[in-house]
């Protein structure tokens, strides 16, 4: 009896969880499983190629000066005066000893200013916000000199520039350019002038009428002058290129393989933007530019870097008489009075 007993306990608890068993299966069907979004989900190749820019999104039509209706409020293509929403914040990082997006300096400890520019003299140091370097301390041998470190993740269309929102997507919060200039020593960037530097990409538009576009940096104080601009020869640029500064030389659309580019320092008098000053000699490269090779550059990403590059009061360029004079085209503007 006892066994008899025992087997019938044993029999019940096998039949228990048996069933328990079968309901659990009979849960588990495929229409539960939730529908997940890979949507933000990156491989491999697409995190290599993060720094690559990707998102070329424009702002709302009725906002940009690709509209019929827009006004461009400054008047200047490429010179916004609006500033990032950022404008006093310092860029990301700043004191940790290591240059990145957003600063032009980043450490404590002086260097000489011939690091910059090789006709310069002195001792100079990155300034606390880490936008520029303290260039009051330094002394230069020639008129002008001045030393350029820029990188942006988002290069511009000249023509959209004057729409506040699109502007504030490449512009950066320091200043690209560092330097001297003047018979009585002026230096740039001044304390507290809020520059921002910036690429736009334009149209130009050759003797026979043949269209290319070129690249452009700049940089804007909206306080006030002086500014700078770099044109680049018109065409394709490649990462690794070292273009020459040159005063005199038009640009050429059928071999512009002599990779020129322009630097102006330009000045404001009398409520009109004139010419104070016209790079020399020396060199920019091109540090890298996303994409390559490519005519239209709106979106992509450029770095640069000139350490050498001497400028003069236009109508003092070593080397100029009467029959070598610098071409109005290389001047653009009217000159500025010293």
């Amino acid at each position: 009896m006892k066994k008899f007993l025992l087997f019938l306990l044993f029999f019940s608890l096998f039949f228990i969880v048996s069933c328990g068993a079968d309901d659990a299966s009979d849960n588990e069907e495929l229409s539960d499983i939730p529908d997940w979004d890979y949507s933000n989900v990156v491989s491999d190749d697409e995190a290599e190629n993060s720094a690559a820019p990707t998102d070329n999104t424009e702002p709302d039509s009725t906002d940009s000066a690709a509209d019929p209706g827009y006004q461009d409020p400054t008047n200047d293509p490429g010179t916004s005066d609006e500033m990032p929403d950022n404008e006093n914040a310092l860029p990301e990082g700043c004191g940790n000893e290591t240059v990145e997006y957003g600063e032009r300096c980043d450490s404590a400890a002086p260097i000489t200013c011939s690091n910059l520019n090789s006709n310069m003299s002195g001792a100079t140091k990155c300034l606390p916000d880490c936008t520029a370097f303290d260039m009051s301390t330094c002394d230069k041998k020639v008129w002008g000199v001045l030393n350029v470190r820029f990188f942006t993740r988002f290069i511009m269309d000249n023509a959209k520039t004057g729409d506040p929102n699109y502007f504030a997507q490449g512009t950066l919060p320091y200043s690209a350019f560092n330097g001297l200039y003047g018979d009585t020593t002026k230096f740039f960037p001044q304390s507290g002038d809020f520059s921002v530097s910036f690429a736009v990409t334009d149209n130009y538009t050759g003797t026979f009428g043949a269209n290319k576009r070129q690249l452009f940096v700049k940089q804007n104080p909206a306080s006030g002058y002086p500014r700078h601009e770099l044109e680049f020869a018109p065409g394709t640029i490649k990462s690794g290129a070292e273009y020459k500064i040159n005063a005199v030389s038009l640009f050429d659309l059928v071999d512009n393989l002599l990779k020129l580019v322009r630097y102006r320092l330009v000045d404001k008098q009398n409520g009109q933007e004139c010419i104070m000053g016209i790079g020399y000699s020396g060199s920019v490269f091109i540090t890298s530019v996303y994409p390559e090779n490519a005519d239209l550059y709106e979106g992509g990403s450029v770095e640069i870097v000139a350490n050498n590059v001497d400028f003069y009061y236009p109508t003092e360029v070593p080397g100029l008489d009467e029959e070598t004079t610098v071409p109005e085209e290389v001047l653009k503007y009217p000159l500025c009075s010293k």
